[in-house]
Parts: C-alpha cells; structure tokens; sequence
C-alpha cells in the first residue's frame, strides 16, 4: 500500500520547512525501509513568504488567511496529513479551521511530554505573547532576559549568521537556565538540535516528534 501524501506550510523560516522535510525523508528510510524513489510517501512543501510574524506591527488577520490558504492549496493538491514547520504560526491557525487532518505541533508535544513535567519553553516573543504552548500543557517561559537574548538569537539564525557563533551562544542561554528540560519551541532552533547533546539537559526537539508522527501516519495511518 501506498504511503499517504504529506503537505507541509514552510517559509517561516523557509530552513525550518527544509528540515522538515529532511527528517520525514530519512526517517521513512530508517524506520520504514524506503530506499526507492517509488517507497517514498508524495510531499508538497509550500515555502510561503509569510507576513511580519515577530514584531509589534504584526497583522494576525492576514496571517491567519494566509495560513487558511497555504492549508487549503495543499490540500486541493492532494495531501492527506497536513503539517506547519513553525511554532509561531499555530497561534494563528483560526478556530474555524478544519484540523482533522493536521498534525498539530503543539498538541504533539503534550502528547509526548511525562504528566508531571513543567519543562520550559525557548520560543518567539510571539509565540509567548499568545501564551501557545501553555494552552496544550504546562509549561513555563523564560525571564524576560533570556526571551530578548532568544529573539535575537532566531534573528541571527534568520540572517545567517555563522552556525558556530550561533551555536555557542545558544548552548551558553540553554546551560545558564535551571530547568532540566527544555523544549526548542521554535523551529528555527530546531535546527541546532544535533549539536545540542554535549549540553546536560533534556533538549525536546518538537520538529523530530512532528516528523515521526507524520511518517507514522503516512505508512500506518
């Protein structure tokens, strides 16, 4: 049987989308044996330039149409389990929408965290402003000197700045917090997450658990 075809919002950043993407490949390879062009599931990755997502000037109307129709076009395409490669813009989905067919970022990671874990969040002001991971599970935010010294690290990363500065200065932000897990609640850290295992701590990587949760749909509905 035919693996289900998988659609994915990219663009905010269009590297998180990417990675997205990445991952949904090698693990259909490494869990699902897919080595073939023909075993591999069909995917469209819709790279959208999203409206100003992360500063007060924000239009959260037009983002949210613009979410609705980056959903709606993959779906007139074909795709059959729905995926948005960025933390920030679940807090735009509208309430109207249809998610039957989405895997939803957040909701994903409640399902994987432990009852009695109260990990902390490193995401976008954003992200923090719709307070959107503590609507799924409980969770805490960093002070608001690490949030500025986080906003300004996935600026960097939006950039390009070098992945070693980056790198460094993220380990430096992860290992000064006292929480012993901490979730990468923005894709554009996720990018980072195999360079994170010197770090003592338990780094939650929400791209990984969207990725296997989609290929696990694919293959098994």
């Amino acid at each position: 049987m035919k693996p289900k075809s998988i659609g994915i919002v990219g663009g905010a950043g269009p590297l998180a989308g990417a990675a997205l993407l990445d991952r949904i490949l090698c693990l259909s390879n490494s869990a699902y044996g897919c080595y073939k062009d023909a075993d591999f599931p069909q995917i469209w990755l819709l790279s959208y330039p999203f409206s100003e997502m992360l500063t007060p000037e924000t239009n959260a109307a037009q983002i949210r149409q613009e979410l609705s129709n980056c959903l709606n076009q993959l779906r007139q395409n074909g795709a059959a389990i729905l995926a948005i490669a960025c933390n920030t813009l679940h807090a735009f989905l509208d309430e109207q929408t249809d998610r039957s067919d989405l895997v939803h970022l957040p909701g994903e990671i409640a399902a994987a965290l432990q009852p009695t874990e109260i990990p902390l969040v490193l995401c976008t002001s954003t992200s923090r402003q719709f307070a959107l991971h503590q609507h799924f599970f409980r969770c805490e935010y960093p002070d608001a000197h690490t949030q500025t010294q986080v906003d300004k690290l996935i600026e960097q990363i939006l950039r390009g700045a070098p992945q070693q500065l980056i790198l460094e200065k993220l380990l430096k932000i992860l290992c000064a917090q006292t929480a012993t897990t901490i979730i990468l609640g923005c894709t554009e850290l996720s990018l980072f997450t195999k360079h994170l295992k010197s770090c003592q701590k338990t780094i939650i990587d929400p791209l990984e658990i969207v990725a296997q949760k989609i290929v696990d749909k694919s293959f098994k509905g």
